[in-house]
């Protein structure tokens, strides 16, 4: 974790700083650029979801939500 952190900070992505309550910890948070970045990601993605689910109809829609929403509750055990 802490690799990832660092190379996440030298990119301009999150900040740290220690947590005042533990000083053992640090807080991380997203700059503006990591911000900027996940909202571009998003963004991106929303969209390429749209695309793939636009080959379906309202009826094959309404049998993948059924099988997702199965799919969901197996997973919360």
């Amino acid at each position: 974790m802490t690799s990832r952190l660092d190379r996440l900070e030298a990119a301009g992505f999150v900040e740290r700083t220690i947590d005042p309550a533990d000083r053992r910890s640090f807080r991380v948070r997203l700059t503006d650029k990591g911000f900027a970045t996940v909202d571009e990601a998003m963004t991106a993605h929303t969209a390429n979801v749209t695309r793939l689910l636009s080959a379906l109809d309202g009826k094959r829609l309404g049998a993948l939500d059924d099988l997702l929403r199965i799919l969901l509750r197996a997973l919360d055990g």
